[in-house]
């Protein structure tokens, strides 16, 4: 392959992972946190849902870190 080729499917690949990655988190907080969720879908309020996610990452970290 080309440095070109392999540099694009790089760039491809990092790119499904964190898709698939923030797919996965959103998911979750529509399954742990469904309230939240749904008022700042309501009220169209993002800062609200980016403090919602931020709060499922953080709880998602702080389970794996108890877990080792």
């Amino acid at each position: 392959m080309k440095l070109g080729q392999t540099m694009v499917f790089s760039v491809a690949s990092v790119a499904g992972v964190l898709t698939a990655g923030l797919a996965g988190i959103i998911i979750w907080l529509l399954l742990a946190q469904p309230m939240s969720v749904a008022t700042a879908v309501d009220t169209g309020d993002l800062p609200a849902s980016v403090r919602a996610l931020a709060a499922a990452i953080a709880d998602l970290v702080g389970s794996l870190l108890r877990q080792l």
